[in-house]
């Protein structure tokens, strides 16, 4: 559609019938899901720095990752692409540019940003010039015939395919009363492309007891982290007798310059509860800007006095690791099934003494484990991830592997 000197779709993104995104139990997998844009959909299809598209379980729509005003406001979309008329070419405009009270589609698509909290919007007839706006697609998340329309596309589409897919689409979204109408347009379907690391895996049964680090099962992605060097592990009993409140906040200030030194190398972090919680106790206080090199996020659910923490699944930064292709890994260890090498992790050499001299009173917290230090030189750490049969297993494996450089022996951080 024409919207001024600008043309572009209402809606536009990328959809997939198996959801590859699990951050809550009660999503389906075989319900599918969406990757959902204002205008062009290159903003869902590529990565963008500091732009988010909406992330849309179409088993359950109104269930995001993401809970209170702020952290909404920050993974939401900020820019559209779009034709520029006028300069006829392609072009990135700020959201706030286009949208105000004349757009046509703006209560389909937004909230009104009220800074503690973001609300519906009910009628375009009380709206002013001032009012700030939030892409949510609230509307659409709460419309049964927009989530039935693209659960019902995909499904089809499956079943035609006879395996999943992976579409490009647009909607055009129609206002009418007292329900708008849905114009979908399939631009691109194709078998479910898969990252390199990713696809089906078949994980092994027959692994030495000594070699294997954990099994879990539950919210398991799909796909492989293979010759892993390093892993930066933060005991969660340990963690939970800390006392000082200064040691605990230095635990996640110790990661962060731990994934600056390891930049270039394979590594994966571990520890408790909920990564990322503003509540120190429920975890380790850290934001994606302290662990974007790892390969992995490991969440250990480890009882105490016969409580299970809650984990978050990576929520806190769920986006941010879903654009950056690490994975997000829950170890619930009270589940039936699981299982952890403890004694492989206390009896491990902890280099962080080596890598952070200045850091190296907090070792009896924050373990780093050269793998190629204590196992041999040959010596990496395999995960591998199923999500059908919601398994995942991380384990010892020899092999051929790749020498990099450390960046620093001694700490320059």
């Amino acid at each position: 559609k024409e919207h001024g000197r600008y043309f572009f779709p209402t809606l536009a993104g990328v959809g997939f019938s198996q959801n590859p995104f699990r951050w809550n139990r009660k999503i389906r997998r075989e319900d599918g899901f969406l990757r959902l844009v204002w205008g062009m959909g290159t903003r869902a299809v590529d990565r963008v720095a500091n732009d988010y598209p909406r992330m849309l379980a179409l088993s359950h729509p109104q269930l995001r990752p993401e809970t209170t005003a702020k952290e909404i406001r920050q993974y939401s979309q900020w820019y559209i692409d779009a034709i520029d008329l006028q300069e006829n070419k392609f072009t990135s405009v700020p959201v706030q540019e286009i949208l105000n009270p004349d757009y046509p589609e703006l209560r389909f698509v937004v909230s009104l940003d009220k800074g503690e909290y973001l609300q519906q919007i009910l009628s375009v007839g009380s709206l002013n010039e001032k009012d700030k706006y939030v892409l949510t697609f609230e509307y659409l998340t709460r419309d049964k015939n927009f989530v039935n329309l693209m659960r019902t596309a995909l499904r089809r589409l499956e079943d035609v395919y006879k395996t999943p897919v992976d579409v490009e689409y647009t909607v055009n979204i129609i206002p009418k009363y007292p329900d708008p109408e849905y114009r979908l347009t399939m631009l691109q379907c194709r078998p479910l492309s898969q990252r390199k690391d990713a696809g089906p895996v078949s994980i092994p049964n027959n692994i030495p007891a000594q070699d294997m680090l954990f099994r879990t099962h539950g919210l398991i992605p799909d796909g492989k982290v293979e010759g892993v060097r390093y892993i930066i592990f933060i005991d969660p009993r340990k963690y939970r007798q800390i006392s000082n409140l200064t040691a605990k906040l230095e635990s996640g200030r110790v990661v962060s310059r731990l994934n600056k030194l390891l930049e270039g190398e394979s590594f994966i972090l571990m520890g408790p509860g909920r990564w990322g919680s503003a509540n120190i106790e429920l975890g380790v206080r850290v934001t994606y800007a302290d662990i974007y090199n790892t390969k992995a996020l490991i969440e250990l659910a480890v009882a105490q006095d016969g409580v299970v923490p809650e984990l978050s699944y990576g929520t806190h930064f769920f986006q941010d690791l879903v654009e950056s292709h690490i994975y997000s890994i829950p170890v619930h260890l009270q589940e039936k099934g699981a299982a952890f090498n403890w004694s492989y992790f206390e009896q491990a050499t902890n280099s962080l003494s080596r890598l952070l001299p200045d850091d190296a009173y907090l070792s009896p917290y924050v373990h780093v484990i050269d793998v190629a230090l204590i196992s041999g030189a040959n010596r990496r750490v395999n995960i591998l991830m199923d999500g059908n049969k919601d398994e995942a297993l991380c384990f010892l494996v020899e092999g051929e592997w790749q020498v990099t450089q450390n960046q620093a022996s001694v700490s320059t951080f």
